[in-house]
């Protein structure tokens, strides 16, 4: 496909769905850039990305501090705020965690207002292993495969790793082959999944990080489809921003929030089970948070990777949070962190509702 036409085709959809109202809130955004100093030398005037060890801090962009600060201090940047019902976390307890915390990086972050609760080398690049597996499913996904499609796993797609232990050949289902990916994490499937978007290897790559781009994501790149390569990096702040994006879609919510699946192998007339890589969804320690999305990711040189959206009570959707973990010593030490960190913010925040 040619990347050219694809972005230009991205671009003119997005203006054409959103002329008046993406164009005013550019406009008032500029405007208020353009009377600080202070925005000025924290984010770059024509791309309007962070300016790497300036104040910025956390912030990927000029927009993400709209969202973040922006909103309150303007009143014509109201439009990048929360809307009038939902609750926004304000900190009411100073009692502080962090230096409880021993793993590499983490972000924990308000899902309905996209406001950072706390971080820690949020932006300190980290090998995101099987965290890489959430892009392939998202490019799959935007090539609208049939879930009733047929593939085959073949012995080329296995490269070590988690994987289906199957003979070369062996056909599933497309839909199948999302939950082996995103439920089991195996590598053979997530390589015989990327092929069902009809691309070269090299192409559906491409498609990876074109994507990574759209979002804003300077530190994020993929080399393969499965997260076994070292090259398939990000930060834990871009991290977030990509999990909030692909974990807003229906299907794979569903894929990566199921504890256990029974896949088919069609060509042997069997099946297999699949336990979901992430503990939070079965073990009765997390008994107390719901899940609404999730993955796994784990090599010797990346430690234990976690992204996870997590709810205090299924109905509770203003307090949700998007928790990302980098470098756990340990898997279960991966999830104990999510769980505190959880726990943590909804102890000393309190999110109250704007009118």
């Amino acid at each position: 496909m040619n990347h050219f036409f694809l972005l230009t085709k991205f671009l003119f959809l997005i203006i054409a769905t959103f002329p008046a109202a993406v164009l005013a809130e550019d406009d008032a955004l500029r405007e208020v850039y353009e009377t600080r100093g202070d925005l000025q030398a924290a984010f770059d005037a024509d791309s309007w990305r962070a300016v790497p060890g300036t104040a910025s801090g956390f912030l990927l962009d000029l927009e993400d501090w709209a969202r973040q600060y922006g909103w309150a201090e303007h009143e014509e940047l109201r439009s990048y705020g929360p809307e009038d019902g939902d609750g926004v976390p304000v900190r009411v307890d100073l009692s502080e965690i962090e230096s409880e915390i021993a793993v590499e990086a983490y972000v924990v972050m308000d899902r309905s207002t996209g406001q950072i609760l706390t971080v820690k080398n949020e932006n300190k690049p980290w090998p995101i292993a099987s965290l890489t597996k959430l892009m392939t499913a998202n490019v799959v996904l935007d090539y609208t495969v049939s879930m009733s499609q047929i593939a085959d796993v073949r012995n080329s797609d296995n490269v070590g790793g988690a994987r289906l232990y199957v003979e070369d050949g062996d056909t599933f289902s497309v839909e199948d082959l999302f939950y082996s990916t995103l439920v089991a994490s195996a590598n053979n499937a997530a390589n015989a999944l990327s092929r069902t978007a009809g691309l070269s290897q090299s192409s559906f790559l491409d498609e990876m990080n074109l994507r990574a781009g759209e979002l804003g994501l300077t530190q994020t790149h993929f080399v393969d489809p499965t997260g076994i390569e070292l090259g398939n990096v990000s930060t834990a702040r871009e991290m977030t921003r990509l999990a909030q994006d692909i974990f807003a879609r229906d299907e794979v919510r569903r894929f990566t929030t199921t504890a256990t699946r029974y896949v088919d192998v069609i060509s042997q007339g069997t099946t297999k089970k699949l336990t979901n890589t992430n503990w939070m969804l079965w073990k009765p320690e997390y008994d107390d948070v719901y899940v609404t999305g999730g993955k796994t990711g784990y090599l010797i040189e990346s430690g234990w990777n976690l992204v996870v959206s997590l709810r205090s009570d299924v109905g509770d959707t203003d307090r949700e949070l998007l928790i990302v973990v980098f470098g756990a010593g340990s898997r279960g030490e991966s999830f104990e962190t999510a769980n505190r960190l959880a726990d943590w913010a909804w102890e000393v925040y309190d999110w109250q509702q704007q009118s």
